[in-house]
């Protein structure tokens, strides 16, 4: 068996990297994700500040070194993520509370998603799909055949309605069964590209496989597809 490819997860996780080589591949990560943490806190009893919260994480975990926490045990960058947003909502709302105790703030909803880790991951991965699908039209694009990656969009995870695929293929002047296999094609890539992204997340095939499952699941909850 082939060994695990060297990740972004894995190099922040290193121990020997410079500091300052950490600390900026944590915060391209972080800002990769950044939807999902705005939406995770959204979810939350501090809603009214998601983004003020969100822009306050970012600079905190990046000024405080939050990625040396992540210690062998911790899984890949899902995980970790969750339980730094878990961990920072908390104080977060311990300081409000206290705050309205003081007689110096506005009360608060204290409450929140009943299944929060659920949503997070829904967030996640609609981050991760996305992502992995402007990689995908840079491809197409460099190739010269972003028109071909914008007409197909739409089936992504549908099938065209009875007629669309040949008037499709009228318009780009080239034989229906030439676009059916491109349409097989583009959504053959898109996994690939999925599995890719997610794997830039993990350190080992079990922890890729157990997430690129935990995803699927939160997206088919919602009727996306990945």
């Amino acid at each position: 068996m082939p060994a695990f490819p060297t990740t972004r997860w894995s190099l922040i996780r290193a121990s020997d990297r410079a500091a300052g080589d950490v600390g900026a591949a944590w915060g391209e990560l972080v800002r990769d994700y950044r939807p999902a943490i705005v939406a995770y806190f959204r979810r939350g009893a501090l809603a009214r500040d998601a983004e003020d919260l969100a822009q306050e994480f970012l600079l905190r975990s990046i000024r405080e070194s939050w990625w040396s926490r992540a210690d062998p045990g911790v899984g890949g960058f899902r995980r970790f993520l969750y339980a730094l947003l878990t961990r920072f909502a908390a104080q977060q709302r311990d300081a409000a509370h206290r705050r309205y105790e003081q007689g110096g703030a506005d009360a608060f909803d204290a409450a929140g998603d009943a299944t929060p880790e659920r949503a997070f991951d829904l967030d996640f991965a609609l981050c991760l799909t996305r992502g992995a699908w402007r990689t995908l039209g840079a491809e197409y694009d460099a190739d010269g055949r972003g028109e071909l990656f914008a007409a197909l969009e739409p089936w992504l995870a549908e099938a065209p309605a009875h007629g669309e695929l040949a008037a499709l293929a009228a318009r780009l002047g080239i034989a229906p069964n030439t676009l059916a296999v491109q349409l097989k094609r583009l959504r053959a890539r898109f996994q690939k590209a999925v599995h890719a992204a997610l794997t830039q997340l993990c350190v080992d095939d079990a922890q890729a496989d157990a997430d690129l499952a935990a995803l699927r699941d939160a997206l088919a909850s919602d009727g996306a597809h990945a």
